[in-house]
């Protein structure tokens, strides 16, 4: 044990905490606020219940001894609680974890919202969209999106700075369906930024949502693939139209309109490389009840290189239907990591450089104070902002690591 002494005439005060049954044999319990949440043995949750009753350590002890016939450290479980989980709030009336306030974005927003956009009626009419746009691309394979849509303009730059602007703007939106779709379901959420390996990412913080029903996830995981597809669609609609004269748009408008499809088209085949916990890494770990599939992966590649007890003992406990899900899964994850460095060695760190170097030579030719410079500095901003993010991300992943060793 270490920080807070106690014996087992110590009694402890829980925060409040929320429980889901997940089976016969195992609860999902934990904080909302801080959104830490961990699966116990039924004996967990029994033994939380005796001590939020107010049972010293013994006497819980030795009311699981008597039920079970056999001795349990409850000392050593609520170190657990204390230091690991900080379910603890008080230790024999001393603080020993604060309150947290919890923190939610777009609270104002009622559940009732994600209702309307993400019911069975809402569904079949994204589902009618999607199957008449795949209809206009089967007879009209033109409107298939295409790296030449990347070109809106005859300027490289501005292509640059206009595609920088939809990408995030898609994305707010792609996580913004996931924050109402769960929040429909009771859960608070917050959206952030994040990383996917090398690729700077907007995400939706919705832990709690392990404490609602598997089946009644999905659609909060798929909520932004779901608008995103919907969004593409009505896209290839919109060319359509304008084809047959029906509604008529300029060509920038075009352009623009064929940019936003080929990033929303990035954007749904990015979900598919789950071995970077995408979205759909998600509805996969759901529904083979792997929640932790990932982090098991990395256990699995750990045992080869290092020795350890622990380690070993950990990967026993796995499930032997997980085992077989993680040796497949750790070969899609191998080529994917490999994939994913080819393309940051031999394309996007090139591109990046020869988009920044081409401004600064261009700009060094422009007086400080024209627009030609001014444009050129808030290319190199905005080129650079996906990388600062990236940056940002990854320091603060670390800087979590290392927290987590100290406590």
């Amino acid at each position: 044990m270490n920080g807070n002494a106690f014996g087992k005439n110590s009694t402890i005060v829980m925060h409040e905490l929320a429980f889901h049954k997940e089976n016969e044999t195992e609860v999902t319990i934990g904080r909302t606020e801080t959104r830490t949440f961990i699966v116990l043995p039924n004996i967990g949750h029994e033994t939380i219940e005796y001590l939020q009753q107010g049972k010293t350590i013994g006497e819980t002890e030795q009311i699981l001894y008597q039920k079970y016939a056999e001795p349990i450290d409850v000392s050593a479980f609520v170190d657990e609680l204390i230091h690991d989980h900080k379910f603890v709030y008080r230790l024999d009336g001393i603080v020993v974890n604060k309150n947290v306030q919890a923190k939610e974005h777009f609270a104002w927003i009622p559940a009732k919202t994600g209702r309307i956009f993400f019911n069975p009626l809402s569904y079949l009419i994204y589902f009618a969209i999607l199957l008449s746009a795949a209809c206009i691309v089967v007879f009209h394979p033109r409107y298939i999106p295409s790296h030449r849509d990347f070109l809106l303009a005859s300027s490289m730059p501005l292509n640059i700075v206009i595609s920088i602007i939809a990408v995030w703007f898609f994305l707010f939106l792609h996580e913004f369906a996931h924050l109402i779709a769960a929040r429909s379901l009771g859960v608070k959420c917050r959206i952030g930024l994040g990383h996917r390996l090398i690729f700077p990412v907007a995400e939706t913080d919705m832990s709690g949502i392990v404490l609602v029903s598997r089946n009644k996830r999905y659609g909060a995981y798929t909520a932004g693939m779901c608008w995103d597809i919907v969004f593409l669609s009505l896209g290839i609609w919109l060319e359509w139209l304008n084809d047959l004269n029906l509604i008529v748009f300029s060509e920038s408008v075009l352009n623009t309109i064929r940019l936003i499809n080929c990033h929303l088209t990035a954007l749904v085949l990015f979900q598919f490389l789950f071995f970077m916990k995408t979205d759909l890494y998600y509805v996969f770990t759901n529904y083979f009840r792997c929640p932790n599939l990932l982090e098991h992966t990395f256990l699995y590649f750990n045992r080869f290189f290092i020795k350890n007890t622990d380690l070993t003992e950990q990967w026993d406990e796995i499930t032997k239907q997980e085992k077989l899900i993680i040796y497949g899964f750790s070969w899609f994850y191998m080529v994917g990591v490999l994939l994913t460095a080819a393309i940051l060695i031999l394309f996007q760190i090139p591109n990046l450089y020869r988009s920044l170097t081409d401004t600064i030579i261009q700009i060094s030719r422009t007086s400080l104070l024209s627009w030609s410079f001014a444009a050129g500095m808030l290319l190199i901003i905005i080129c650079l902002l996906p990388n600062a993010i990236l940056i940002w991300s990854w320091l603060n992943n670390l800087k979590g690591g290392e927290q987590d060793e100290k406590n």
